[in-house]
């Protein structure tokens, strides 16, 4: 029997979110940050505070086993949600792993994605813990929670909703390059240059653990990680913190081989997603803190791409600025799973 009310795909992921944000709220003292940001926040006693995040991957939406290996699935199953940590500035300790698979599948391909998760959980410090397992006769299905902690230093985690006006906008490396793999993926591509490198940041994301401690450490309070587009990010950053923002097109880093290989590439950087760097706002004093502490810990320096303004009558908007200054707003159209359908 069918119920009433929308189909998803008019009401779109965020509403949805919104939606259930509004029947799940809770008033508990120890729940620090609930849904809306990268991951869920809880304080089980004073002084400590857990993060816990989880992202499912599904065949043939978020990847495709002809395009990609066991261990490969594995490494990206794990960073995509090692990056929700990241984003909230937090260490992540723990993973719970669940699978769901047709069952035609061979033993040796689940001990190579579990190889390709561990590998990567051994970098970060992360354990394996536990999941589950079951049979899924459309495709394969992957769930991973990870479990985080904050340090213990005092700074409070990094959050969606602490932008504020005058702040620079910042990215920690350079958009594009996956969602150009993902390009050369789709169409079959086998001759333009930068493929190998393409492909594989959209096969296996590198999650910015280090380069988030170091933002809060040097005071940074507002970030999250690009993984639906810069614009589309930057959009529920700024509805999250009431501000605007412009972003300046031509500070925004795109690498060569994107804008070499694509007529689309601006297409690409700015809403193509599945970078998973880290978008974050400062005050510029605190920028230039960033910049000097990552120059000294031997890592490339985050990019300037714009700043956070008041936001007018009609609310946050986010505005692109040409090399001319001239601004006009965009629709952000970061990636949405039901819409997209």
């Amino acid at each position: 029997m069918t119920s009433g009310g929308r189909p998803l795909r008019e009401v779109g992921e965020e509403a949805l979110i919104e939606q259930i944000a509004r029947l799940v709220a809770t008033t508990c003292p120890r729940v620090r940050i609930g849904i809306g940001d990268d991951a869920a926040v809880w304080r089980p006693h004073a002084g400590h505070e857990l993060v816990v995040t989880t992202d499912t991957l599904i065949e043939r939406i978020h990847f495709r086993l002809e395009w990609t290996d066991w261990a490969t699935l594995g490494h990206k199953a794990l960073a995509v949600n090692l990056s929700d940590i990241a984003a909230m500035g937090a260490l992540p300790r723990l993973a719970v792993v669940d699978l769901a698979l047709r069952g035609t599948e061979r033993d040796r391909d689940v001990a190579d994605f579990y190889r390709g998760a561990q590998a990567l959980a051994r970098r970060f410090g992360v354990a394996i813990v536990g999941g589950d397992t079951t049979r899924s006769p459309l495709g394969v299905a992957i769930s991973v929670t990870v479990i985080g902690e904050s340090p213990r230093d005092g700074r409070p985690l990094l959050r969606r909703d602490a932008g504020r006006p005058g702040d620079v906008i910042g990215v920690t490396g350079p958009l594009g390059l996956a969602a150009a793999g993902l390009r050369v993926l789709e169409r079959g591509l086998k001759t333009l240059d930068g493929n190998p490198v393409m492909q594989e940041r959209y096969h296996r994301p590198e999650p910015r653990v280090r380069e988030a401690l170091l933002l809060r450490r040097c005071g940074v309070r507002a970030a999250m990680d690009i993984s639906d587009g810069l614009l589309g990010d930057l959009e529920k950053l700024c509805r999250a913190s009431g501000v605007s923002a412009i972003v300046d097109t031509l500070r925004v880093p795109v690498p060569n081989a994107v804008k070499w290989g694509f007529p689309d590439w601006e297409e690409l950087a700015l809403r193509g997603g599945d970078d998973y760097e880290l978008l974050f706002t400062a005050p510029p004093h605190v920028f230039a803190r960033v910049q000097r502490a990552f120059a000294r810990a031997g890592m490339l320096p985050p990019r300037a791409i714009g700043q956070l303004i008041e936001a007018g009558t009609a609310g946050p908007v986010v505005q692109l600025r040409d090399a001319a200054g001239r601004c006009r707003p965009v629709e952000a159209r970061g990636y949405d799973h039901f819409r997209a359908g």
